[in-house]
Order: structure tokens, then C-alpha cells, then sequence
């Protein structure tokens, strides 16, 4: 079975830093920032180390917007 983590405020730093650790032990991704951007460059960025890695935009200040 894969492990999922989910990363909330995923930014270029410590949301990639993160999500980098966690892929070391084995674990797929899924990102959820704000700004639809970065989060697609950090999703690219990411890929292209094979890392398993997925992106969500969503506002956590409106849950109505928060995926899943």
C-alpha cells in the first residue's frame, strides 16, 4: 500500500522541503497552497526528481474551498 501525505500551505520552501523528506521515506505527495503558480511550478519542480507529486489550490481560510 502507498503512502499519501498531504501538505497544507505548500510553498517553495519549507512546503518543498517537506514534501522532499517525506518522498525520501517513499511517500506520494498531494500540495495545497493558495496561489495556483507557485504550486504548479513547485508540482513540476518536484516531478522532474521523481517525486510523485500532486497540487491543489484552495483557500484554507474558506473551507468550502478545501478539496477532498
Amino acid at each position: 500500500m502507498s503512502k499519501v501525505i498531504v501538505i497544507f500551505g505548500a510553498g517553495p520552501g519549507l512546503g518543498a522541503s517537506v514534501a522532499r523528506r517525506f518522498a525520501s521515506e517513499g511517500f506520494r505527495v498531494a500540495l495545497v497552497a493558495r496561489r495556483k503558480d507557485r504550486l504548479d511550478a513547485l508540482v513540476d519542480q518536484l516531478s522532474a526528481e521523481g517525486i510523485e507529486a500532486a497540487g491543489f489550490t484552495a483557500d484554507l481560510s474558506a473551507p468550502e474551498e478545501i478539496p477532498g
